[in-house]
């Protein structure tokens, strides 16, 4: 429950317990289960007057043996409670499954209540089902199961009832209501759904399918801002919603709304009680607003170039003129019963199921396609499978979706993750059968009904133009704002690479709510030349995999630990090996946990793919000792008799990484302080938090700020990303993004993070540079494994720390390293990176 309001959290965790058990990503285990241990903890549970388990295992996804275990020890103890297992709610991705599933355990009660008193209402020979979001249906029996996948079918079901209504298969349903307008795009028939940072409450993010739509400020109510002396007007974003039919004009109010724009440009006639009329020019401006924002929401939303048609529906789509040419749209379609395609759609009988697995998937080019076909053959069948036990009919069973994503820094092979639905006719016979035998058998458990306790307020503290703190000693004292600005900029620094930052921003939030204070950071200036003694850290592995299977937060001590005793000498200080995404917190953690301080520095300035790219390797420092460790203690130690350069500790490294489960914690050669001074890129923690400041205190321009601050450029804004290409090699996710820049074509090359931008063989911009694509609206970085069709970006460029960018370095970092006959051209002159400390720390006076 990382990251639930307190409030909330104090109400739901009656217990919570980490316990032996759980799958690395191929499936082997990480340890076994424990029946004596589950069987203990169950008991101690219902002891405690607890009726809802909720059961997460790691890859139980991909192998749920493990959790149906532990769902029979429990119902052997008790068989009226209530019983949630993660991997049949939602698919990879710990931390978000386990939200969802734990969401899904707190509603089981008040499902029951629900569901038998809905049953109870309706005469019993009718079978009752209920929406989910995924347009298809839920049985009233698996309602009470997982009541959280009906959180959002509203807008489903009515991009499924617009595709009944006009039989097209694939497009664009425009849902405009009273307040708000919904884009989604249906394929093959079906809404398309995000699978990723989704929110259903607060900020608490789950992977649960969930429509993918894209929500406007335009409806029908929406209110009509003029300004009579400017003769200008705002649409919005505040509506009158249900009082439309007493506040709007059309009904005898005072208010301009949608509807009666609509009505005065004779776009209807059918509202209301009152003629509308209204100066040309109000019309005018409110018909070209609501134009370029449909415009541009169905550029937004769609998933190729390709033209295609926009189904309209929703009482509010009058607002849309229908006979008008949009670009990238064959025709506009208002189909009869528009009004009503959210109730068709609920209406139409249908059931789906979803599995995700991590496979082998090896290229066509190596042997024709025959092992790839096989294997998503043996997919298809396990998901058809699934769909035809949840209720379908086995002859309309038929794959609408699959989603093929490579894994990062896998060696030798070709592992992807992949994600298939399938969705079926529902067999009523069948599930009519089930709902008459099983109705009306359970009995309602008592539970006690317990009053919320009462719980200090939330704290909204801004975000805007925070200071960092320093304590006596001119440490930097790190607090939850400097954690989101880091995060933030770290995002950036990773230049579409490094793994999502977001789960360790999680952990750093996590040990500062139980231990304020306890991070501290110094600068590398104030380090004794001898003395001191730094550890460099980080994570190494694939990012899919480590969504997954959270480290311990032993792996990097254990490592250091190892150093320790081999070398006899403690280490006073750690640094992130790199600040690029999620291992720019590496070290913050490390050393909150050792409680020593964390150097505000590292040894990219930003994130690349290989070990040897680190500058201290660079400039030839030793590779060794280095030790890496894995989740279950086991450490691996390597010194100068096994490893003799960076390129071979590269390779070792990977490959011993694999045998760990793709997720190993390293400490690499420790460095003294003159050497820190040397070898590392300085004030990197504080460049990520300048970059964080920028975007949280200037929400008008934040990606111009953002640049300003990382002493950029911005050489793309409002870009479109018209294609997107993968494919893996040597551990590698290679492939090129394409941009449409009001007609010109950037091309941006990546191999984990990106390399090279171009148009056509004009090079703009090229590694060490920091190429990031970042959101237009949100100006929140994409990875190279997010980036899709139809995003609207902006490019920046950060210039390469100088360190990065000597002759020397280049050799491992500049585009020649990655294979480009392209010189790289440095900046005429490098401004210097500023730390917290030369901003904001007054030194006390002697």
């Amino acid at each position: 429950m990382s990251n639930w309001p307190d409030d909330l959290k104090k109400q739901v965790d009656g217990l919570t317990v980490l316990v032996s058990g759980g799958y690395f990503f191929d499936g082997s285990l990480i340890t076994s289960l424990s029946d004596d241990e589950i069987r203990s903890l169950v008991r101690q549970a219902l002891a405690s007057d607890i009726h809802s388990f909720c059961v997460c295992g790691v890859f139980s996804p991909c192998r749920p043996d493990q959790e149906q275990r532990v769902a029979q020890i429990i119902r052997e103890e008790s068989s009226d409670v209530f019983i949630t297992l993660s991997h049949e709610i939602a698919g990879l991705g710990l931390i978000e499954r386990e939200n969802v599933s734990i969401l899904n355990a707190c509603l089981r009660p008040l499902a029951l209540r629900t569901m038998r008193a809905l049953e109870q209402a309706l005469p019993p020979e009718i079978p009752v089902f209920l929406t989910q979001n995924n347009g298809t249906l839920l049985s009233i029996d698996q309602c009470i199961r997982f009541p959280v996948l009906t959180f959002a079918s509203g807008p489903t079901n009515s991009m499924v009832g617009a595709a009944h209504l006009t039989g097209i298969q694939n497009g664009i349903v425009l849902d405009v209501g009273g307040t708000s307008t919904d884009i989604g795009m249906i394929v093959n028939g079906r809404p398309r759904h995000a699978h990723a940072k989704v929110y259903l409450v607060d900020d608490i993010r789950v992977n649960t399918s969930m429509p993918d739509v894209l929500s406007l400020p335009l409806g029908g109510g929406t209110i009509v801002h003029v300004d009579e002396e400017t003769r200008s007007i705002c649409f919005g974003p505040d509506s009158v919603g249900y009082q439309l039919v007493t506040h709007a004009l059309a009904f005898g109010g005072q208010t301009i709304t949608g509807t009666d724009v609509a009505l005065a440009a004779k776009l209807t006639s059918r509202i209301g009680h009152s003629i509308v009329q209204l100066p040309s020019f109000i019309v005018e401006q409110v018909l070209d607003h609501i134009r370029n924002t449909i415009s541009r929401g169905i550029d937004r939303i769609k998933t190729n170039q390709e033209s295609i048609p926009v189904i309209l529906c929703g009482g509010g789509s009058i607002l849309v003129n229908s006979k008008e040419a949009f670009d990238g749209v064959t025709n506009m379609i208002r189909p009869p019963h528009f009004a009503v395609c959210n109730a068709v759609g609920a209406t139409l009988c249908r059931v789906s199921a979803t599995i995700e697995s991590i496979v082998d998937l090896v290229p066509s080019s190596i042997d024709n396609g025959v092992q790839r076909k096989h294997e998503i053959d043996r997919l298809t069948l396990l998901v058809q499978q699934q769909c035809e036990q949840n209720g379908a009919h086995p002859n309309t069973v038929h794959l609408v979706d699959i989603e093929q994503v490579p894994l990062a820094y896998y060696p030798g092979g070709y592992k992807h993750r992949v994600l298939l639905t399938a969705i079926g006719q529902l067999d009523l016979s069948k599930l009519k059968g089930h709902h008459q035998q099983c109705g009306g058998q359970q009995i309602l458990p008592e539970f006690p009904v317990r009053k919320p306790q009462l719980s200090k307020p939330l704290k909204y503290t801004s975000m805007i133009n925070k200071q960092p703190t320093f304590d006596d000693n001119g440490y930097w004292i790190i607090d939850p704002i400097d954690i989101e600005y880091i995060a933030y900029g770290a995002g950036i620094l990773g230049c579409g690479g490094g793994g999502e930052p977001y789960y360790t921003k999680l952990m750093c939030l996590e040990m500062l709510n139980n231990c304020p204070g306890v991070m501290r950071v110094t600068s590398p200036s104030s380090l004794h030349p001898l003395l001191d003694l730094a550890a460099i850290v980080g994570f190494m592995g694939a990012p899919t995999v480590s969504y997954e299977q959270l480290p311990s937060g032993n792996e990097c001590l254990l490592a250091i630990s190892t150093i320790e005793a081999h070398l006899s000498r403690k280490v006073t200080c750690v640094f992130c090996g790199e600040i690029g995404g999620a291992n720019g917190f590496r070290g913050l953690l490390v050393a909150a946990s050792k409680q020593i301080p964390c150097i505000d520095c590292d040894n990219m300035g930003r994130a690349f793919p290989r070990l040897d790219q680190k500058l201290l390797f660079i400039r030839g420092q030793n590779v060794t000792p280095t030790c890496m460790c894995d989740v279950l203690g086991r450490t691996v130690l390597y010194t100068q008799e096994t490893i003799r350069n960076a390129q071979e500790l590269e390779e070792t490294l990977r490959k011993e990484c694999t045998k760990m489960g793709l997720r190993g914690g390293l400490c690499l050669p420790p460095l003294t302080g003159d050497q820190v001074q040397k070898y590392t890129v300085h004030h990197s923690l504080s460049l990520a938090w300048f970059l964080g400041k920028a975007k949280f205190s200037n929400h008008n321009n934040a990606i111009q700020a953002v640049a300003q601050a990382g002493h950029g450029r911005i050489v793309v804004s409002d870009g479109k990303v018209v294609s997107v290409e993968r494919n893996t090699g040597a551990g590698f996710v290679r492939g090129h993004v394409i941009i449409d820049v009001e007609g010109r074509m950037l091309t941006i090359d990546f191999q984990n993070e990106n390399l090279m931008a171009r148009f056509e063989d004009k090079v703009i911009a090229s590694v060490p540079d920091l190429i990031t694509l970042v959101e237009q609206d949100s100006g929140e970085p994409l990875s190279t494994e997010t980036v899709k069709y139809g995003c609207r970006i902006s490019v920046l460029v950060l210039p390469a720390p100088e360190a990065m960018t000597t002759q020397e370095a280049l050799k491992y970092v500049g585009p020649s390293a990655f294979g480009y006959n392209h010189d790289y051209i440095p900046p005429s002159y490098h401004v210097p990176v500023k730390s917290v400390w030369d901003v904001y720390y007054n030194k006390p006076s002697i």
